[in-house]
């Protein structure tokens, strides 16, 4: 029997959806309000989102609701969420507990077989508890993570916890546009230099999106480059 298929998208910055292609069901992570930069509206609305905290570049969660999303910011625990199952994991956007910029969520989802996890402005590299929470439901098929620094971990960091969590699929998200706000976003790290420490296979795309089906997808961690949207 085959696998589900989903469609990844990537919105900008830490911004991306999930969608079941059969079904259409929607799960959306850390949508952006405006001040966030100069990048595309986000034309979606989804059927669950997800925050992993409340920063105005990840939590305008309203903006891509519907009447009856669910909409959680922040979100901490194990919960079963209309059709899928959700951890949210306690983490810190800084490297000194929280103490600089606060707490961030790492979630992760059980979705029709497929595993996925967006690490949010994660700030540190994990601790054996947090890897074995976040590695619960079994092996990451999609993990989103950030590369850009600054806000979150940087690019050695970034490698380091891709090899502590051992995904089939590894998106990096959060490092430096252009059209990011440069009052705010300036000084991140390009994409080029978390890529030149990356030793692992890397599959470069010239969209925006890729579809996924559970149980195709490579053995061996693949870092997907996606085209930033238009």
């Amino acid at each position: 029997m085959p696998g589900k298929k989903f469609l990844i998208t990537w919105h900008g910055h830490a911004c991306f959806s999930i969608k079941d292609v059969d079904s259409g069901f929607t799960i959306m992570f850390d949508p952006f309000k405006p001040e966030t930069g100069r990048l595309p509206k986000i034309d979606l609305q989804a059927d669950i989102i997800l925050a992993t905290h409340n920063h105005f570049d990840h939590a305008n969660v309203e903006a891509v609701a519907k009447w009856n999303s669910e909409k959680l910011i922040g979100f901490v625990g194990d919960r079963s969420i209309k059709q899928i199952k959700l951890r949210g994991i306690l983490t810190y956007h800084d490297d000194v507990g929280g103490k600089q910029r606060g707490q961030n969520s790492v979630y992760v989802i059980g979705y029709n077989g497929g595993i996925f996890v967006h690490l949010g402005d994660l700030g540190h590299i994990l601790n054996e508890d947090q890897v074995a929470k976040v590695t619960g439901f079994g092996r990451i098929d999609v993990l989103f993570v950030p590369v850009g620094g600054v806000y979150t971990i940087g690019p050695s960091e970034a490698v380091e916890v891709i090899k502590q969590l051992n995904p089939r699929i590894a998106v990096p998200m959060h490092y430096f546009d252009e059209r990011l706000n440069k009052t705010v976003f300036s000084k991140l790290a390009k994409l080029s230099e978390f890529l030149d420490l990356w030793d692992g296979p890397i599959k470069k795309l010239n969209e925006n999106s890729f579809e996924v089906v559970i149980g195709e997808i490579p053995e061996v961690t693949t870092v997907y480059v996606l085209k930033p949207p238009s």
